[in-house]
């Protein structure tokens, strides 16, 4: 996948190192599954809850690879985004750098101060107003991405995204690979406090990392860059997020977790934004990897 659809030679500047550096960072999330399967056992912990059970890894691994196929293979999908223009890319490259620092400061000030109930705060903060200073900072007429979306018929726009939630979905949550969903321990708290929790979940990560991750820096990457290396670039800032783990295990499970589980989301999510710039379906897969067993305490 990383050489596909890059577009013609010399579209992209830098081809070489690019490639290099792609390839590491799909060595890394190839790595971290193996290394779980081989040393740390058939099931991850892939939430910071402990009321939430562990997770087959084998499951996990397989709803990521055919989420990925089936993304690739359902038909009237996007080309890979062109390139932007020699007179753009100067403050695009501006852009796109003042997001990675922002990407890069949130897991620092995790790691230096543990912000606590402040996290979701400084997080909105970093990733809206934070992207919005740098945006107005080095302002450009590029709307690659806007234009990029248009390449695909209406309809299709909002079909072609499903079969992958579909598949990706079944596989992870109710597929004999699925393993335990009990949630009983959930049941302590009070429905309202969950619908609560869920919505700031939904607002904080669903839409205010994936607005950032995907729709902002990525989309810029991939013009910069193109596609495989702004997805896989994106894929590892979202795992580094995570950084919150850190503490709760071995730190050589806790970086290949984070890899494996939030790495591997990443990469989906990327993939399924590159392919159909559904804003909405990105937001829906969030949602579900976030909310969706919980769905029968919040219903129930």
């Amino acid at each position: 996948m990383p050489g596909e659809e890059n577009g013609r030679p010399g579209r992209h500047a830098g081809t070489m190192p690019r490639r290099i550096l792609t390839g590491i960072g799909v060595a890394l999330l190839i790595a971290a599954p193996a290394a779980l399967a081989l040393f740390g056992g058939a099931e991850v912990r892939t939430s910071a809850d402990a009321e939430a059970p562990a997770k087959p890894l084998a499951g996990i691994v397989a709803a990521t690879l055919v989420g990925l196929l089936l993304v690739r293979l359902v038909p009237l999908r996007l080309p890979a985004m062109p390139a932007a223009g020699a007179a753009e890319r100067p403050a695009l490259g501006r852009q796109a750098a003042g997001l990675v620092g922002i990407a890069l400061l949130l897991p620092a000030v995790v790691l230096a101060v543990d912000p606590g109930i402040w996290y979701a705060p400084i997080k909105l903060l970093l990733f809206f107003g934070g992207a919005a200073l740098v945006l107005r900072c080095w302002p450009t007429q590029w709307r690659g991405g806007r234009e990029h979306r248009r390449a695909v018929p209406s309809r299709w726009y909002w079909l072609g995204p499903l079969p992958a939630l579909v598949g990706w979905a079944y596989l992870l949550y109710y597929s004999p690979l699925a393993g335990s969903q009990d949630m009983s321990g959930y049941r302590q708290y009070d429905r309202v406090y969950l619908l609560a929790a869920t919505l700031l979940t939904f607002v904080t990560a669903s839409l205010a990392e994936e607005i950032f991750y995907r729709a902002l820096l990525q989309t810029r990457l991939e013009a910069l860059y193109g596609r495989w290396p702004a997805i896989v670039a994106t894929s590892l800032l979202f795992a580094l997020m995570h950084v919150h783990r850190i503490g709760d295990g071995p730190l050589w499970q806790t970086v290949a977790v984070m890899l494996a589980w939030n790495g591997g989301f990443g990469l989906l999510a990327g993939y399924l934004w590159a392919r159909h710039r559904n804003i909405w379906a990105i937001f829906a897969l969030h949602t579900a990897v976030n909310s969706l067993s919980l769905l029968p305490l919040l219903l129930g």
